[in-house]
């Protein structure tokens, strides 16, 4: 009786307790402006930087993920394509950081202009540390303003996080 308690307890010390990533799933819509500064090219073709700021309203509960708060700077060489990064910053204060880039495609009725692509999630802070995933994009534009200001919104679908 002695060994094979000895024995349970010796492989208890040595059993590496079970570690569940957690995750979120889903797809939602960002619901941005953008701001920032269109370049007219030589050409004539616009060219803008600046970023793109608003919120993730996701189609179901996404944790301390839904209706989270999004920045994300980037550029927009209109008609050919769009890149950057985003922050996302959850409910508690955490941060996710993602890649995002696109190609133009034609758009859609009442869109200005459109792109289809990805984010490739690539950190984060605190519990997004090690956090891995991603998802697919389609953007639309859909008014600019007087100022320059453009708005839109981007669905995002196949949304994974693992953290």
């Amino acid at each position: 009786m002695i060994r094979t308690t000895g024995l349970l307890a010796l492989a208890a010390l040595f059993t590496v307790p079970t570690v569940h990533a957690a995750e979120i799933r889903g797809e939602a819509t960002f619901a941005w402006a953008g701001t920032g500064t269109t370049y007219t090219l030589g050409d004539g073709h616009p060219y803008f930087v600046g970023a793109f700021s608003g919120i993730n309203i996701f189609k179901a509960d996404a944790g301390v993920l839904s209706n989270s708060a999004i920045e994300c700077p980037g550029y927009n060489d209109v008609g050919v394509g769009a890149a950057g990064y985003c922050t996302v910053t959850a409910s508690d204060g955490d941060k996710l950081f993602l890649k995002w880039s696109c190609e133009a495609v034609a758009p859609a009725p009442g869109d200005l202009v459109a792109c289809d692509g990805k984010t490739i999630v690539t950190g984060g802070t605190g519990k997004f540390e090690k956090a891995t995933g991603g998802n697919d994009l389609a953007s639309h534009i859909r008014a600019i303003g007087a100022t320059g200001t453009a708005m839109g919104y981007t669905e995002l679908t196949n949304y994974v996080v693992t953290y």
